[in-house]
């Protein structure tokens, strides 16, 4: 699986996040003043789902127990994980977002 389509950009709101289903995979793009990110979807931590999670900046924190990802790099902040959350090649295309799920 390559470059999949997920949707128009609008999908994802101004600096919030929205999780789409890919393959039965859960990605989770943001739109941040940083630019746009793919990550997996699931905490590292206690595998909660990322979906409407709260961010500042170009970070997520996990609704469960407030991991801090950076969504640039995967890294999680914090004694709770030191496992890194997968990270993901994302752009815009004719309106349309997109993202690679093999160019980790």
């Amino acid at each position: 699986m390559a470059r999949v389509t997920l949707g128009p950009l609008d999908a994802v709101p101004n600096n919030g996040n929205r999780a789409f289903d890919v393959g039965g995979k859960p990605i989770l793009v943001a739109r941040t003043p940083l630019g746009l990110f793919a990550v997996g979807g699931i905490c590292s931590h206690q595998q909660q789902l990322l979906d409407g999670a709260k961010q500042k900046s170009c970070f997520i924190f996990c609704p469960l127990h407030g991991v801090r990802f950076d969504l640039r790099t995967g890294s999680p902040a914090g004694a709770l994980t030191d496992k890194p959350i997968p990270t993901y090649p994302v752009g815009v295309a004719d309106g349309q977002l997109w993202v690679d799920l093999d160019g980790q």
